[in-house]
């Protein structure tokens, strides 16, 4: 039925097709029939037609080309190309090639071609019957040579499970090694064991050396990791400076020890890297699987057991680096209250829950207050008072000591500025912030110190920033370019705690800093002798030597006082001459 013209565009007036033409039909087809072989060599498709009897019946140029063969007629029995041809057909079912039902079979063929190159087909063998014609039907040969797409796959897959710089598995492949490992070790007795190891201060060695250096020490970590392992362990480096070993098969904890003290023993000493002596050590470890943990589905005990041996490692780092730790159950119960007390730590900082304390530090001359140390103080909800010995290495691990440190630094200049406003400190008065390594290393962080300088309208000097001598002595190039670029905008540096590290004496000449401060137990405390009172005072020399001057801290006696002030100590602090108190209790501290 025709439709209405209405004048819209694009609309027919009678959508009765016309009768299909005989005669251009068959002309199509032959058009197509002509253009085929032409098309399928374009595409590189090899074309290959088998009677029954196994005779080659019409083959395309590329499927020659592919068998080796000049003609069609080289293709028999007895000839090399044609043994190719057959050893092609061979991969599908017999029966189908032999002609005895139609079909069709798909697969890929591993084969070596005309010129010895290995290579791969995928194939496509069809036998049809038709009695039209000759032989009574065909087997049909379709192939394509998929040898740079099997690379490249090959490549690819290599590359999203492998690590590029060491070339050993990452973390997604070892993560499904291990669970693998997991499931197979329920079945059988024995254990799994996680061995987790950290490069230790391989950000230093970027650092100071360049990330070349650190490379190679990375490659030279996997290649001694790889050689000291067993030969059915798994290796893979899962971040910048940590590396996963998979153990099956382990028969108990001692063996596990065994074996990571043997990766310990391999991955600690003098490491020689293009005319560089390093000495490098790692901490590493060790969770053994136990029922617990295979009871658990295989993704959560892949997890578990992974996360108890980095805890394990975070033990052996906080212990000193360049040891092993085997995990325990309180480790992961101390590891959850940590986490617990980092997240609390962070909401008291938002919340604004922390208080400040300050404690005088006065002139041993003339006994008039000089400055103010700003004490941290965390009151808890549940657990009371706690310790900034206990909190601020948790702030340094849950990354909050940024903000903490931000919090304390602007208290600490308000308060000065307001002493300073209300007449109650001189004007050689500074107050005293701690600061830790990761704050001197932080590349902002003496732009956040001169900005709150300025924004509080503060001189430089009426800022002295105390860090721990390991701080100081940590060959860490950005901390000694923020020690630096801090004294020469008139900030003080100050050595706190001298005296307790292993590196005492050395800290005093390959540190620049303004004042040192005595610790406690080195500040002649009740108990020590005359030969005591001849060391501080040898030290109190070579500090001024050095143009340092000298605080001792801890001061809790008249007699310990007095024998100070004959020492030569510049100032001195202590709950004798005046004990940490809210800021509004500095003004009736303000001498001794």
């Amino acid at each position: 039925m025709a439709d209405i013209d209405n004048g819209q565009p694009g609309r027919s007036r009678d959508h009765t097709l016309p009768p299909p033409d005989p005669g251009a039909t068959h002309d199509a087809q032959t058009f197509l029939n002509d253009s085929l072989p032409t098309l399928l060599d374009a595409d590189e498709t090899a074309v290959v037609v088998l009677g029954f009897d196994g005779a080659v019946r019409a083959a395309n140029d590329c499927a020659l080309h592919l068998l080796g063969a000049g003609s069609t007629d080289a293709l028999q029995p007895g000839d090399v190309a044609y043994a190719m041809l057959r050893s092609l057909l061979d991969q599908a079912p017999r029966q189908l090639v032999a002609g005895r039902y139609d079909g069709t079979w798909q697969g890929d063929v591993d084969q070596i071609d005309a010129v010895g190159e290995p290579r791969v087909f995928r194939a496509t063998v069809a036998t049809r019957h038709d009695p039209t014609l000759e032989g009574g039907g065909f087997v049909g040969l379709i192939a394509h040579d998929v040898t740079r797409t099997r690379v490249e796959t090959a490549r690819l897959l290599h590359l999203a499970t492998h690590d590029a710089l060491t070339g050993l598995a990452n973390r997604r492949r070892i993560m499904t090694i291990l669970a693998q490992a997991i499931e197979a070790q329920r079945t059988r007795p024995g254990h799994v064991a996680a061995i987790f190891i950290d490069v230790d201060r391989l950000k230093y060695v970027n650092d100071a050396l360049g990330h070349l250096v650190g490379d190679r020490l990375l490659l030279a970590t996997a290649r001694r990791l790889a050689d000291s392992v067993r030969p059915e362990d798994q290796v893979a480096r899962i971040g910048g400076d940590e590396f996963l070993v998979v153990c099956s098969d382990v028969p108990d904890v001692a063996t596990a020890w065994e074996l990571a003290d043997r990766m310990q023993q391999a991955l600690t000493g003098r490491l020689r890297l293009r005319q560089l002596d390093l000495h490098f050590s790692v901490s590493i470890g060790v969770a053994v699987s136990d029922h617990e943990v295979l009871a658990m589905d295989d993704a959560v005990a892949t997890a578990a057991l992974i996360g108890n041996a980095d805890t394990a490692m975070y033990e052996a780092k906080a212990a000193g680096r360049k040891r092993c730790v085997l995990f325990t159950p309180q480790m992961r119960t101390a590891a959850r209250e940590r986490t617990e007390l980092g997240a609390e730590l962070a909401r008291a900082i938002s919340e604004k829950q922390l208080t400040i304390d300050f404690q005088p530090l006065f002139s041993a001359v003339t006994r008039r207050a000089v400055g103010a140390e700003a004490l941290l103080r965390w009151r808890h909800n549940e657990h009371g008072p706690i310790e900034p010995s206990a909190f601020i290495p948790i702030a340094e691990e849950s990354g909050v000591i940024g903000r903490l440190g931000e919090f304390v630094l602007e208290r600490s200049l308000i308060e000065t500025r307001r002493w300073i406003d209300h007449g109650v400190v001189g004007h050689d008065f500074a107050v005293h912030v701690n600061v830790s390594q990761i704050q001197l290393a932080s590349p902002s962080f003496v732009n956040l110190v001169s900005s709150m300088l300025r924004l509080h309208d503060l001189a430089p000097h009426r800022l002295v920033l105390e860090a721990r001598e390991t701080a100081l002595l940590s060959n860490n190039p950005d901390v000694d370019r923020s020690v630096r670029a801090l004294r020469k905008s008139g900030v003080q540096v100050a050595i706190d705690n001298f005296g307790t590290g292993a590196n005492a004496l050395s800290v005093l000449t390959d540190v620049g800093a303004d004042i040192l401060k005595l610790d406690g137990s080195l500040a002649l405390p009740s108990g020590s002798t005359e030969s005591d009172t001849r060391i501080v005072r040898a030290v109190v020399l070579l500090a001024h030597a050095l143009g340092m001057r000298v605080v001792a801290e801890r001061v809790s006696s008249p007699d310990q006082l007095r024998r100070l002030r004959s020492t030569g100590c510049d100032q001195v602090q202590g709950n004798l001459l005046g004990a940490p108190g809210p800021a509004n209790a500095l003004p009736t501290m303000t001498a001794y």
